[in-house]
């Protein structure tokens, strides 16, 4: 199917100028692609231009436009509301909601060029603490959410699971999109900040209901913010299911990121790979077991277990251990790629490096409390480490010196940083005048030209960390207990199809021989399209491999199971 915004790339002109029309509260707008009506800040229908088919819930309600403060409490109807929309020109025009202590606006204008109605909220408030603006849409209950969120979530009304949640960008909401999809047509709404601005997906459930709620937010510190908003998010339909609007927003990346300069330096092997054991311990006898089910060449390890130190203590201290360093020479003999396991962000509070980090680490933004990885959580007993502010020059320049160390001593052209999911609005917002995000992309952007060769790879992913990284981790949404048939039908393949071929997701958990929900691990990394990846340090596992240990391989050796 051909996107009907796909017109301009095409080389179509797009025959019918936009119209806006407004009516008292009414609001109606018209392009070449879509038809949308507002009742104030409400959006009450949309649908594709001269379809029937309508995207919004019928008993669509509520402010529209709202105010989120960092207690997570909302505005609401304000005290003495009045709302009044204004025409600004033939091509543009603004809703206005104005109270005793608020004021928020929608700054609608339709895009003669791609048919995209561009919808800006802004909102001041004379309360302190504010968050971020949302401007909300509530779907068709026959309309189904494709939410590129925690490696992509399909929403249906007829389902509970995925239930209310805020999905942070780029932390959980890995793409700043949302696609609707009915019947033969879908829409989408998109946003193309280049600024590395701080937003987020709201989902929100009720009975039926199924509402987006799109939101602005300013980096920290907030307790004295009031006010929240210049982002635009561009609304359009499309011919064609899912795939249409997203390989318009593919396309996008492709060229806002760059990403064939990107590849440019990557080795040919990165293609290769098709099958992968995550978390495993320096065991050679694990190698052959490996080598007998698949050609070495075409496997990734990550090698979690490898340093002179416990797992996830004493970090920045990466010294590899005798048993890991006759461990990588066999590996490498026998054409194995394996990634070491590091922590893009993480300084252990007793080693002597926290003293010079430690006014950089991370402090939330709701409570301005240090954050860290502490565990367990009840005692903290097993570890403590901060969380240091990735835009700290610093710290940047002393990971990638133990980084490159390590990888030479090891003899390794790739390498696993933990966490580089983990970009949040902090207190401590701005380091270096970079947020996390930037803080992030600054850290792999100068491993990347000081180590052209290495192949890097991260725990989860999204448009931000996936332009240096070739395999990423997954996890599942709410998948830290024993998956349930639920998880299997709420995973999608959305993120995947947007990465393509430059960033593959691997398994991350619940994907071990013997555990009760092994199947359902295995089912959802299948939907959502991440190689086949095996948790192990058993050679028996291999050797005399189960039912469900097989499918794994079938799919790595290419012959998948119908």
């Amino acid at each position: 199917m051909i996107p009907l915004l796909h017109a301009v790339i095409l080389g179509i002109v797009l025959s019918a100028s936009p119209s806006v029309d407004v009516q008292d509260t009414r609001l109606t707008i018209k392009t070449a692609t879509v038809e949308v009506v507002f009742d104030g800040p409400v959006l009450t229908s949309l649908r594709p231009a001269g379809s029937t088919v309508e995207f919004i819930h019928p008993n669509a309600s509520g402010p529209g436009v709202d105010l989120m403060y960092l207690d997570s409490s909302t505005v609401g109807t304000d005290k003495q509301q009045t709302i009044a929309v204004r025409k600004l020109s033939d091509f543009a025009a603004r809703v206005e909601i104005s109270g005793a202590d608020t004021e928020r606006t929608l700054t609608i204008v339709p895009d003669p060029d791609t048919g995209d109605i561009r919808i800006t909220p802004d909102g001041v408030s004379n309360r302190r603490g504010l968050r971020a603006v949302r401007w909300t849409l509530a779907a068709h209950p026959q309309a189904t959410a494709i939410l590129p969120c925690v490696n992509g979530l399909e929403v249906r009304s007829d389902r509970p699971h995925p239930p209310t949640r805020r999905f942070p960008w780029p932390f959980e909401w890995n793409a700043q999109l949302a696609i609707l999809q009915q019947a033969d047509a879908s829409v989408m709404v998109h946003c193309e900040d280049r600024a590395y601005q701080f937003k987020a997906l709201h989902l929100i459930r009720s009975g039926d209901r199924v509402d987006l709620g799109f939101e602005s937010e300013p980096p920290g510190p907030l307790w004295d913010n009031r006010t929240a908003g210049g982002i635009e998010w561009r609304l359009n339909a499309y011919r064609g299911d899912w795939k249409t609007p997203a390989t318009r927003y593919r396309k996008w990346m492709e060229h806002a990121y760059d990403l064939a300069a990107k590849r440019q330096h990557r080795p040919a092997w990165v293609k290769d790979i098709k099958f992968v054991q995550c978390w495993a311990a320096p065991v050679p006898e694990m190698l052959d077991a490996l080598a007998a089910v698949h050609p070495p060449h075409e496997t990734l390890i990550h090698l979690s277990d490898w340093r002179t130190d416990k797992y996830d203590v004493n970090y920045p201290e990466y010294t590899p251990s005798d048993q890991t360093l006759a461990y990588m020479a066999k590996a490498r003999e026998m054409g194995f790629h394996v990634m070491p396991h590091f922590n893009y962000y993480c300084v252990w509070y007793q080693h002597p490096f926290y003293q010079k980090v430690r006014d950089f680490q991370l402090r939330t933004v709701d409570q301005n409390r240090p954050d860290g990885w502490h565990w367990p959580p009840e005692t903290h007993n097993y570890t403590r480490m901060a969380y240091n502010h990735p835009g700290f020059g610093v710290w940047r320049n002393k990971l990638i010196e133990v980084v490159s160390e390590a990888c030479s001593k090891t003899g390794t052209d790739v390498a696993f940083l933990d966490q580089t999911l983990c970009t949040w609005n902090t207190d401590n917002g701005l380091v270096q005048g970079m947020n996390t995000i930037e803080g992030m992309h600054k850290l792999q952007e100068q491993l990347a030209a000081i180590h052209p060769g290495l192949v890097l790879a991260g725990e989860g992913l999204n448009e931000i960390s996936f332009q240096w990284q070739c395999f990423a981790q997954a996890h599942i949404f709410e998948g830290w207990g024993k998956l349930e048939q639920k998880h299997v039908d709420a995973q999608h393949s959305i993120c995947q199809f947007l990465w393509g071929d430059h960033t593959r997701l691997i398994g991350y958990y619940h994907v071990s021989p013997g555990n009760e929900d092994f199947d359902k691990g295995i089912a959802t990394y299948e939907r959502m399209g991440a190689l086949p990846t095996i948790v192990t340090n058993n050679p028996k596992d291999l050797r005399e491999p189960s039912e469900l240990t097989r499918r794994i391989l079938d799919r790595a050796a290419g012959r998948d199971r119908e």
